[in-house]
């Protein structure tokens, strides 16, 4: 009986996120070519935000990955389109800015709100300098960081589109703060020595090999904030993974049940370790 059980469930939730992603495509096909049909997919990007915070959901994924040994063979798939959603949804956010108008989705007003969360212990003052990887088209985090603290913020997306669009955003709400955004790689930005924090977005699926590269790039006292989502977040971003010990410590976890990310804070090993 109880094997039965389990099964049922898992059918269920098999089931429940080959909806969401049969979902996601109708609707990005749709508002591809048409962007007045945006509100459908904000709805529907809500929606699945509520369900990876719901704590019932997260356990039936987390004991579906420990019997199975594996993810539900849909997730890939509909982690892929999630992130292209939500991309067009920042490109038609940052769109709308510019016409006067505004966007409000939960999936925004979550992300925002992690912003807060960012450091914990490790202050950001006037005097230093963070560095946002994937900085999207419409870059909130830069923008609540220059404004909150004073410092100088750089953002770096390889899409040409995104950089675009955040420039003007920047221009529209943020246009006297120290805000740079550029099109690069962590290796080609001529300020990377003086940056003193570095936040990665969730959704940067190279995240930890530009973390490896960063550690002979930056200074000795650089403070990383990794933004991931393990288990049900996994969907919306990419996991956590294992650092090389001799680079970088995890020295701090920010669990956030109720936000659609968790963040992982490193320092560089021999400072984490006083050595």
């Amino acid at each position: 009986m109880k094997q039965n059980i389990q099964i049922e469930t898992e059918m269920e939730l098999e089931l429940e996120l080959a909806t969401f992603y049969r979902n996601f495509v109708a609707h990005y096909q749709k508002v591809a070519l048409n962007f007045e049909s945006i509100s459908e997919l904000e709805n529907e990007v809500d929606r699945f935000s509520r369900y990876i915070l719901n704590e019932s959901n997260t356990l039936r994924f987390h004991d579906w990955q420990t019997t199975q040994m594996r993810p539900p063979s849909i997730v890939p798939a509909l982690a892929d389109i999630t992130a292209k959603c939500v991309k067009l949804m920042e490109v038609l956010r940052a769109k709308r800015l510019i016409l006067g108008e505004q966007t409000d989705t939960t999936y925004f007003q979550n992300i925002e709100h992690c912003i807060q969360e960012e450091f914990g212990q490790f202050e950001i003052t006037s005097n230093d300098t963070v560095l946002l990887v994937g900085s999207g088209a419409y870059p909130m985090t830069p923008i609540q960081i220059a404004k909150e603290t004073g410092a100088k913020v750089v953002g770096i997306d390889i899409d040409a589109e995104a950089i675009d669009y955040g420039r003007q955003v920047i221009e529209a709400l943020a246009p006297n703060e120290p805000i740079e955004l550029y099109q690069t790689t962590v290796d080609q930005l001529p300020q990377i020595k003086d940056v003193t924090h570095v936040i990665f977005s969730s959704t940067v699926p190279v995240k930890y090999d530009i973390l490896a590269q960063l550690y002979a790039l930056t200074g000795p006292n650089t403070v990383v904030a990794m933004r991931y989502g393990n288990d049900l977040k996994s969907i919306f971003n990419y996991p956590k993974r294992d650092t090389n010990p001799k680079q970088w410590v995890c020295v701090d976890e920010v669990i956030q049940p109720d936000q659609i990310f968790d963040i992982a804070v490193y320092q560089k090993a021999d400072i984490a370790r006083g050595s």
